[in-house]
This record gives structure tokens, sequence and C-alpha cells, in this order.
């Protein structure tokens, strides 16, 4: 029932920050994903490519998600939370099979 309360700020400032820390969080794992990519054969090495463009195609897609809260009518927003709950879930996902 919380949930129903959240204003479209308090949900706008709270995913910002949510996608910050991931955003820190993804520099770090990207370089060690660089890294262990640098010593890989050819098939890893590619394997590991695919899944960095994943998690970077992934995060642009959040960073949109996040801005059309910010667009979005007071009425249409709660509309638009769903979508970014659900980009927030496949990110996290995306980036967990990684």
């Amino acid at each position: 029932m919380e949930e129903d309360m959240e204003t479209k700020e308090s949900y706008s400032k709270k995913m910002k920050k949510m996608f910050d820390d991931l955003n820190y969080k993804w520099s770090i794992e990207h370089d060690k994903l660089e890294a262990k990519a640098q010593h890989a054969k050819v098939e890893v090495k590619k394997k590991f490519e695919d899944q960095l463009k994943t998690l970077q195609e992934s995060r642009e897609k959040m960073g949109q998600k996040l801005d059309q809260i910010d667009k979005a009518g007071e009425e249409a927003w709660k509309d638009v939370k769903k979508g970014v709950d659900s980009a927030w879930h496949s990110l996290n996902e995306a980036i967990k099979k990684a």
C-alpha cells in the first residue's frame, strides 16, 4: 500500500539513486570483465563482448526510462513506473547473467 502513496518525484529520485549506484558497480564489473576478456580464448572473448554489449544496451534503456518519469504528467507517471520497474528488473537479470 505504501507504493501507492509514492510520488513521482520521490520515485524518480529513488530510481535515479539506484541507477547511479548500479552505474558505479557496473564500472567496476565492466573493468573486471574487460580484464578477463583480454586473457580469454577467442570464443570466450566474443561471449564476454556480447554480454558487455547487452548490459550496455540495458543500461541505456534504463536511463531512457528514468527520463520518461521526469517528462510524464502527474497522472501518467504511474504507467511509466511499470516500464521502469520492468526495465530495472531486466537490467539486474542481465548483470547477474554476466
